[in-house]
């Protein structure tokens, strides 16, 4: 049996990292129709929840924390692109965050549960639309996890950073994609 030429060798192992890579890389958000900038305004909604999430415990308690920290991560930009906005055009961005799918423990049942309680997760899809069109301009997803050990040891911190890092993703989602249409990163943890 003859061994592999020092060549072949490390052509298999770049082969194999790259397809090692692409299988385990992160889906992306698709990019918008189109750039963000140059419209005549933009607006952010209240988060909103689907039905199924109304019986969750707390989910009133969460949705208002998710918004509060949308508004904070997202307004701040949103009046920069509004003070630069383009007075001729006569459409305008509204931003809508919409919570499909939830678990977030309590602090007092990560304190009496631990991890039993589970991981928490949360997805928000967002719906970027031209207003009065109603053209949908982006439907980016965003995904967070929180791991439950890390929630038991956080006593439910890890399980609230997780609503503050949502937000995080869809500002820097709005940011990105302001100049130029480029999408970004889901935060899906596989």
């Amino acid at each position: 049996m003859h061994a592999a030429s020092p060549r072949s060798a490390r052509l298999l192992l770049a082969g194999t990292l790259i397809l090692s890579f692409g299988v385990f890389a992160a889906p992306t958000n698709p990019p918008p129709a189109h750039k963000l900038q140059g419209y005549a305004g933009y607006e952010l909604k209240d988060v909103t929840f689907d039905p199924s999430l109304a019986d969750k415990k707390n989910v009133d308690k969460v949705v208002a924390k998710v918004d509060e920290n949308m508004k904070q991560s997202v307004n701040p930009i949103l009046q920069s692109w509004n003070s630069s906005a383009d007075a001729h055009n006569a459409q305008k961005i509204v931003i809508e965050p919409h919570i499909t799918n939830l678990h977030k423990p309590s602090g007092a049942t990560r304190f009496f549960a631990g991890a039993f309680a589970g991981d928490g997760y949360i997805n928000v899809k967002v719906r970027i639309i031209e207003q009065p069109s109603g053209k949908v301009i982006a439907e980016p997803e965003f995904y967070r996890r929180a791991a439950a050990m890390a929630g038991a040891w956080t006593v439910g911190g890890h399980d609230n950073a997780m609503l503050q890092k949502i937000a995080g993703l869809v500002a820097n989602y709005l940011s990105a994609n302001y100049t130029e249409a480029v999408g970004g990163a889901t935060g899906y943890e596989p």
